[in-house]
């Protein structure tokens, strides 16, 4: 098997694995526990920002500058916004503005995550092909990373009533830009440092701005306010051990 093909298998494989176990979770979770979804929705918001502000942000910052990912992030936000914007003049999927919303919340997630899928792994492809042992370890920080953005992103799903087949349909959308990135990487080699960086930043400001707007709103409806801090604590607690612990 060629180097390309093997990394390009790579990255749709552990791109889409990681988002899929994420994903069985949520939709168990979504099941039994949708009296609670705005607790468990607040703290999946504290996760991401833990993996957001400790994770993807110093990695960004230490490949290409603050400065390239300041511009990303601003970026991310920017495409965000048009997006809801366009979302909720056109996208109208069910009778509940609810389910409505979940629905969004988790097409926009699932966006950011796919964004930054793609520079993640290029430097998987590019790792694989001349760094074996570096792409080796970036494909396992990715299943691992995957988990609770698959989590994240499902999450909103179940809570809408969709299927469960939304599961393998989501992973294998969010793995595309994986495997595409992976592709290049083993083809092109290195890629700029500052253009990674963008890259980057774009997911931060992507994955931020749909947390924040989307899954923190709707846990903020959803749960009483004497309940959403420690939700969120709990989060950022959990988020930071994943960081620190198993990245």
């Amino acid at each position: 098997m060629n180097s390309q093909l093997f990394s390009t298998l790579m990255g749709l494989g552990v791109g889409g694995s990681g988002i899929a176990l994420g994903g069985i979770v949520a939709y168990g979770l979504g099941k039994y526990f949708e009296r609670i979804s705005g607790l468990i929705l607040a703290c999946s918001a504290g996760v991401i920002f833990s993996l957001l502000t400790f994770e993807l942000l110093p990695e960004s910052v230490s490949t290409g500058g603050l400065f390239a990912t300041g511009i990303g992030i601003i970026i991310g936000i920017l495409i965000i916004i048009r997006l809801e914007i366009f979302f909720h003049k056109v996208v109208i999927i069910t009778d509940s503005p609810s389910k409505s919303m979940f629905i969004r919340s988790g097409i926009l997630l699932a966006i950011g995550v796919a964004i930054h899928n793609f520079p993640v792994g290029f430097a998987m492809g590019t790792g694989l092909t001349n760094y074996e042992n570096i792409g080796l370890d970036l494909a396992i920080t990715m299943l691992l990373h995957n988990f609770p953005e698959g989590f994240a992103i499902l999450l909103p799903l179940a809570l809408s009533g969709l299927s469960f087949t939304s599961i393998p349909i989501t992973a294998s959308i969010v793995a595309i830009p994986a495997a595409i990135g992976s592709f290049l990487g083993s083809s092109l080699g290195i890629i700029n440092p500052k253009l990674l960086s963008i890259f980057f930043g774009i997911a931060i400001g992507t994955i931020f701005m749909v947390t924040w707007h989307e899954i923190l709103g709707q846990a903020i409806k959803r749960t009483d306010k004497i309940y959403l801090l420690p939700s969120v604590i709990t989060g950022l607690i959990l988020g930071i051990l994943f960081t620190y612990l198993i990245l």
